[in-house]
């Protein structure tokens, strides 16, 4: 297998032709206090560099200067806590506890069963609650209170446009009576 061989072309730069500009002879002055700038000052500042001079020979070694002692800052403790003793035995246990499920309500959105009450366990540190099955109305129709206030809000929803057109109409009727009177009295005046 042979290695080709890799040429690179030689590039070439076409030079650039930049015109001199004198703005000060392009625009001239219309006020003769302002001066044409002079030659004699260097318009662009050139940035120069002055190295340091280091002679080995003229080195001057200086003791580095000591720190003061800086105080270490105590470290705060933290404040020890106390687990709380577990008490072995209570002599009251309240049952309905904040963890169980209030009586009437459901354990689960499908609402199979309903609480009826709580008990504690025959050992008397547990307490649950006891269950029945939900009956088909508990599950599908909601509460009374729930009941009427859905009731009132589509009674309102579907009435509404006949009170609306009762009224519009009253309201017609009434404007209609009101604008005859007014023409009668001009009528007569």
């Amino acid at each position: 297998m042979e290695i080709l061989r890799i040429e690179i072309p030689q590039i070439q730069i076409k030079e650039i032709f930049i015109p001199k500009t004198r703005t000060w002879d392009l625009y001239p002055t219309t006020l003769d206090i302002i001066d044409k700038p002079k030659i004699d000052y260097p318009v662009v500042n050139i940035p120069s560099f002055e190295p340091l001079d280091y002679n080995p020979d003229k080195f001057i070694p200086t003791d580095p200067v000591k720190q003061p002692e800086q105080k270490q800052t105590e470290i705060p403790q933290a404040p020890e806590y106390k687990l709380p003793v577990k008490k072995d035995k209570e002599f009251f246990i309240k049952c309905p506890n904040e963890t169980n499920i209030p009586v009437g309500s459901y354990p689960n959105e499908q609402k199979l069963q309903i609480v009826v009450s709580h008990k504690l366990s025959p050992d008397g540190k547990v307490c649950y609650e006891i269950l029945r099955d939900s009956t088909f109305i508990e599950k599908w129709i909601p509460s009374p209170p729930i009941l009427v206030s859905t009731s009132i809000i589509a009674v309102t929803a579907a009435g509404s446009p006949i009170i609306v057109n009762l009224l519009k109409n009253l309201i017609k009727t009434a404007i209609k009576k009101l604008s005859k009177k007014k023409d009668k009295s001009k009528v007569q005046t």
